[in-house]
């Protein structure tokens, strides 16, 4: 797509995949610094990109919400038209909430042009602070050949983890504990605290940090895969992940989830006593899940290329062109 941009500053599967279907150019703007030093200067090389590069249309992740300021307070004098790739946090805070930077989420919802949302839901709360939104679910990522490896198991699932604060990943440590299932947990378990860690049961293994071609070797050689999250209508990576390995999964029961997965998964409400019940069905009825996942890989591939051919004609719309379509 001619004069369009598509910038990060941390590189995310969504935003990766998002841009390779719309044929849209991707720079992803990294570096070691943390804290203020790498604000100042990821901001510094973001501003010289601009000036040098100008777009005609720019579309930002957020979060990074430091970059989505900047691209709202440089759109002004480059010009462009800004669309914002939101992720739930930049929409409805749940880790943040702090009342300085709900008001500048919203104002940044405001001052896009147009908003991308994963589903419904976070459309109708755009909306509703002012923005523009556009319903684009993550598109079911491309796995390499796939890999599989002998797990150690009877029954192996893995449960997907960053160990943010919306993962309820000790209900699922309790879940397991004095049962026949091995649970594999990627991340850096180093976040989680060390009582925590320190109290998981011998079927419990943390992986570490995995190289793509590990973490989908992984994915392939488990019988299923867990992502949950206690954001309302967040529709976790992990999800389509395990579509597109095929795998019987368990997701929270939010009713995003419920409404684009459908079968295809089982649902929890997150707590110990549901999770184990809900991992004794997903045993059970293993054969069906990872049926149902190839259809929904399929349905869900098909959507995703209608959903994505609107929004690549908006964005080659003119930025004086008439009213932004919505995906309400």
């Amino acid at each position: 797509m001619r004069d369009a941009l598509a910038l990060t500053w941390m590189a995310h599967r969504r935003t990766t995949g998002l841009c390779a279907g719309l044929d849209l150019e991707l720079l992803v703007l990294e570096t070691d610094l943390r804290g203020p030093l790498r604000y100042l200067l990821l901001s510094a090389r973001t501003t010289a990109l601009l000036l040098r590069r100008r777009p005609r249309i720019l579309l930002v992740q957020n979060p990074s919400l430091v970059l989505s300021v900047l691209a709202v307070v440089l759109r002004p004098l480059l010009r462009y038209r800004l669309i914002v790739d939101a992720h739930n946090e930049a929409v409805t805070p749940f880790i943040h909430q702090q009342r300085w930077l709900r008001w500048l989420s919203r104002w940044i919802l405001r001052k896009a042009e147009l908003t991308l949302v994963t589903n419904g839901a976070l459309a109708a709360a755009v909306a509703t602070q002012g923005g523009r939104a556009f319903t684009l679910p993550d598109p079911i990522p491309q796995t390499p050949a796939p890999a599989v490896s002998r797990l150690r198991g009877e029954f192996n699932a893995v449960l997907i983890a960053t160990f943010a604060a919306d993962e309820p990943v000790r209900a699922v440590f309790e879940a397991v504990r004095a049962s026949n299932i091995e649970l594999y947990v990627t991340g850096n378990h180093r976040k989680l605290d060390v009582a925590t860690a320190e109290s998981v049961s011998p079927n419990v293994r943390f992986t570490g940090f995995l190289s793509e071609g590990d973490y989908w070797k992984l994915l392939h050689s488990a019988d299923a895969i867990i992502d949950l999250t206690l954001m309302d209508n967040c529709l976790v990576c992990g999800a389509y992940e395990a579509l597109a390995a095929g795998k019987a999964m368990l997701l929270s029961a939010n009713p995003a989830s419920i409404e684009l997965f459908g079968d295809s998964a089982l649902y929890t409400d997150n707590t110990p006593n549901d999770v184990r019940r809900m991992l004794v069905q997903l045993r059970n009825e293993r054969g069906r899940l990872e049926r149902a996942a190839v259809l929904k890989r399929a349905e869900l591939t098909a959507s995703w290329t209608l959903r994505a051919r609107d929004l690549a004609d908006i964005l080659r719309d003119d930025a004086t062109h008439t009213q932004v379509r919505t995906g309400l």
